[in-house]
């Protein structure tokens, strides 16, 4: 299965906010058939990077991209009016593979998923908080 990571899902794990983040994270990294997608820009890395500071997390980051967990898609040219412009990248790379699912409890993620049928050109993916794809992963 393939999984786009917002990276508010990285900081509550990290910062011990949100418990379906860590476990979340925690279930991904052990399941062999999940892999996270990012752009091949590297600008989801790029924004991972910047914000993943915490060892326990930084460690499990770590062994995720040196261990092929991470895999790199293109994106698909898409802008969404009224959805915020530096989390495009993440709906853009979703796309691209078809069957993704994006997990974040973002609000602008979990409000966007009422469009999703709408709007045929997200009708491939779908957007679930962490609590939400623990009972599907």
């Amino acid at each position: 299965m393939y999984l786009v990571i917002d990276t508010w899902v990285w900081e509550k794990a990290q910062r011990a906010e949100s418990p379906e983040a860590l476990e979340l994270l925690a279930k991904v990294w052990r399941k062999c058939e999940h892999k996270i997608i990012y752009d091949c820009e590297g600008k989801i890395l790029d924004e991972y990077i910047k914000h993943i500071k915490a060892m326990p997390i930084v460690f499990m980051f770590r062994i995720m991209t040196q261990t092929g967990k991470m895999v790199p898609r293109p994106i698909i040219n898409l802008n969404l009016e009224g959805f915020d412009k530096s989390d495009m990248k993440f709906v853009q790379v979703a796309i691209s593979t078809p069957g993704t699912i994006i997990i974040s409890g973002d609000s602008d993620f979990l409000e966007i998923r009422k469009r999703l049928k709408e709007d045929e050109r997200l009708r491939s993916i779908k957007i679930l908080s962490p609590a939400e794809a623990l009972h599907i992963l």
